[in-house]
């Protein structure tokens, strides 16, 4: 308390100093009507103080608080104000929340407010935290990987211009492999493999886009907007709909992830005719999991020691401490079903576990459909099913309005996201009109009525229309729940959202695609696609390393979201390309030489092509 008490004297007495602190702290902002309900201060003017008082060094710390206001818990969307403050360093969290509740409780007093609470408070650390074993393990590996490399890149030159005179020496031959030279090409090609489904590419990149644009959104709206309150009109607006209808992104690849799961899968078992669980399951989690350790290190121990910021505390470092207690429940790919605070560590990922979880499951329906294709339709024909009733059922029963960020669940979003967006039996219908669509592509070759094509396309667009253009029903703000419209919309919303897509694919792959699909197969989205995933798993961290560094707060227009979008698009490519170089394809090359053996099968350059880098849709 000598510190506050100096402060206090300080203010009195116009100490510069002291100034400061109140300076970079938070007031009544302007625009308060406009909902800027989040005045982050004066980060670094408030870092920035140090002086010497009663021979003790004062160090100014910015700190972040909420209030949760009673009087407004009448509205529908609580808006509860964040608020900075700069004090003495010496104060610890819990010493600040306690001096803003004391505050308040005499304040209050005086006006006509009441049941005022500061609910968190989250203060900037002064001193650089000095670097624990996980950070020193971490730079060690990341450091050994970088070097092995670049060795095997200089191994690579050296064997391309025949310096050694060793051109058919199988041990270098194999290092070669792992060369940042080999690894960039084969991901920079452009050449389309025969029998390969190059349309996929194109739906990929475009489902990529669409993510990374919808989470633009979102973190800009959880960060510090001065006009929040223009949220409301604009959820309702035309404007808003390409954002809130992204989900159907996520669909879209739930679609690819079971179409090239059921088509690899009848293409393995036409020419093997076996089935070997041990190599199916080793595959996908080799080929999914370095490069989310990877980002799980990163997120631990060297991401939040980068950079600053007004909500950098509550963001990013809050993020480390809960990745650093639930980080296994990522590599077991259980993170959608535990409690909300694990989707607290990259919450994006629910989706890979998701899509983890359908294929554990895929060989109990592509196995039967192999050997005994009546029996594999029963038994997808039950799954099918329960997929339309389960997530029909939960919806109803819970009040949950079948647009996400409809008005009606924006109140009990955390409760719908844990019960209904995240678990794999509410997400399983896309993912299994994929599954069923592979499977009929494997074992088709031309399609011979153009009616039938011409049928194709006209539902398919109207599919798409469909989910599109009705999610409007929801973004209105006098919409009643109606019991039956949401029923029809949860059961079959994702299901003509999947047929759509896979009719894409379907047609493009038999040459029926028309410009759709010539477009969709341009070979310049090839390289885009390949580092998809990299770019799914960055993405987020990049665009919440951005909010949580602003100094500023921002003002929310569709026009600046373009502009966000375009640089964290720019951003999430050097990224992705850098991180799959890292962690992707080097251990993707491991894993080939390790299961190529105990295959003892050379896959064709289109197989090869889908395995390494569509298996898993990303």
């Amino acid at each position: 308390m000598r510190q506050i008490n100096s402060l206090y004297v300080g203010i009195t007495n116009m100490e510069q100093w002291a100034l400061g602190m109140l300076d970079a702290s938070s007031k009544i902002p302007s625009g308060l009507l406009k909902g800027n309900m989040k005045d982050i201060g004066m980060y670094d003017e408030c870092v920035s103080i140090k002086t010497m008082k009663e021979n003790t060094t004062i160090v100014g710390r910015h700190c972040m608080y909420t209030l949760d206001i009673k009087t407004i818990a009448q509205l529908n969307i609580p808006l509860q104000p964040m608020l900075s403050i700069c004090l003495p360093a010496a104060c610890n969290s819990n010493e600040v929340k306690y001096l803003l509740q004391s505050g308040i409780n005499i304040t209050t007093r005086y006006i006509n407010i009441s049941d005022i609470t500061v609910t968190s408070v989250s203060c900037s650390n002064v001193d650089a935290e000095p670097w624990n074993t996980g950070t020193i393990i971490t730079i060690i590996i990341f450091g050994s990987l970088i070097f092995f490399l670049m060795i095997c890149t200089v191994c690579d030159f050296l064997m391309n211009i025949n310096a050694f005179g060793m051109k058919n020496n199988s041990l270098l031959n194999d290092l070669c492999k792992f060369s940042f030279y080999n690894n960039g090409k084969r991901i920079l090609s452009t050449s389309v493999s025969h029998g390969s489904l190059p349309a996929i590419s194109g739906l990929r990149f475009f489902s990529m886009c669409w993510v990374i644009f919808g989470h633009a959104y979102v973190q800009r709206m959880m960060g510090s907007l001065i006009n929040f309150a223009d949220l409301l009109p604009w959820l309702s607006s035309w404007s808003a709909l390409g954002v809130l209808v992204a989900p159907f992104a996520v669909d879209t690849f739930f679609v690819m992830s079971g179409f090239l799961t059921a088509y690899l899968f009848m293409k393995e078992m036409t020419k093997r005719r076996k089935f070997n669980p041990i190599i199916y399951y080793l595959h996908r989690y080799i080929r999914l999991t370095p490069a989310l350790g990877a980002l799980l290190l990163l997120t631990i121990f060297i991401l939040p020691r980068i950079g600053s910021g007004a909500l950098w505390e509550a963001n990013m470092n809050a993020q480390k401490e809960i990745c650093a207690k639930h980080w296994w429940n990522l590599l077991l790919y259980i993170q959608n079903y535990r409690n909300i605070e694990v989707m607290g560590c990259l919450g994006h990922t629910w989706y890979l576990a998701v899509d983890m979880q359908l294929f554990w499951i895929s060989p109990l329906i592509l196995y039967p459909l192999s050997r005994k294709p009546k029996i594999g339709i029963f038994i997808f024909a039950i799954f099918f099913i329960a997929s339309i009733i389960t997530p029909t059922v939960i919806a109803l029963e819970n009040k949950y309005s079948g647009g996400l960020m409809s008005f009606r669940n924006l109140a009990h979003i955390t409760d719908m996201m844990s019960n209904y967006y995240v678990p794999s039996y509410t997400r399983a219908t896309p993912w299994l009109v994929g599954i069923f669509m592979g499977y009929i592509l494997s074992s088709t070759t031309n399609l011979s009525s153009i009616h039938f094509i011409r049928f194709g396309w006209i539902i398919t667009v109207v599919a798409f229309a469909f989910t599109i253009f009705t999610y409007r029903i929801f973004q209105n703000t006098n919409y009643e729940f109606d019991e039956y419209w949401e029923g029809f919309y949860a059961a079959f919303s994702r299901l003509i959202w999947g047929f759509g897509v896979c009719w894409i694919i379907y047609a493009s792959a038999l040459g029926y695609g028309g410009i759709i699909g010539k477009f969709l197969s341009l070979p310049i989205f090839l390289p885009f696609s390949r580092i998809s995933y990299s770019m799914y798993l960055v993405h987020f961290s990049i665009q919440n390393m951005k909010m949580s560094s602003a100094r500023t707060p921002e003002y929310f227009s569709n026009l600046q979201m373009i502009y966000i979008f375009f640089s964290d698009f720019i951003l999430c490519v050097f990224a992705g390309f850098i991180f799959s170089l890292l962690f992707e394809s080097s251990f993707l090359v491991l894993e080939k030489m390790l299961l190529g053996k105990i295959k003892n099968n050379k896959s064709s350059k289109s197989r090869e092509e889908l395995q390494i880098h569509g298996i898993s849709a990303l």
